[in-house]
């Protein structure tokens, strides 16, 4: 392969994984229990990234400082360029770090963990119909909803004005998962 030029390396893997893109989804698919726990605030690299964003907030007090911690971990997020398959493909958040790359769902579930961290206990990774991440959260008695495609954040009446046209279909963090898809 060391002798192949870069575009035939890349038709080759392009055939490769058309072919075996449903074996890939096969073998990446993940239970509902599964998906909830990458949303965990207590693994390693979650609670390492959290206390580097935090290192300035010391003491840590939810009510003053849960909004710039928000916005730093917004930012970090918006940092992480969106790439999407024609599979199902989990990025962990190592590799989402070290790649500065990952599917708008893993971007999601990553910081919906990043605010579960800084004590936010209502996120929660929001689905719409049509299979669109956000990351919905409150503060202060207001409503936000971070867009992730676009890593815009909707505030108030706004946030919730996004699923008019494509409603939520279910929505977790870890400890609940919520289906709103009709029985």
């Amino acid at each position: 392969m060391s002798d192949l030029d870069d575009k035939t390396k890349l038709e080759l893997y392009k055939l490769v994984l058309g072919r075996y893109k449903d074996l890939i989804s096969e073998k990446e698919s993940l239970s509902i229990s599964e998906i909830r726990q990458r949303v965990s605030p207590y693994n390693d690299f979650v609670r390492k990234t959290r206390d580097s964003m935090l290192a300035d907030m010391v003491p840590y007090v939810y009510e003053t400082n849960f909004l710039p911690a928000a916005q730093r971990a917004m930012a970090y997020v918006r940092s992480i360029r969106t790439c999407e398959f024609a599979f199902t493909f989990w990025f962990d958040f190592k590799d989402m770090d070290s790649l500065r790359m990952g599917t708008a769902t893993d971007k999601s579930i990553l910081l919906a963990a990043l605010l579960r961290s800084f004590e936010c206990g209502d996120v929660k990774v929001l689905v719409s119909r049509k299979g669109k991440p956000f990351v919905r959260f409150s503060h202060g008695g207001a409503q936000y909803i971070f867009v992730t495609e676009s890593g815009s954040l909707l505030a108030g009446e706004d946030a919730m004005k996004v699923f008019s046209e494509d409603p939520v279909a279910y929505a977790f963090n870890d400890l609940v998962y919520e289906n709103y898809e009709e029985s």
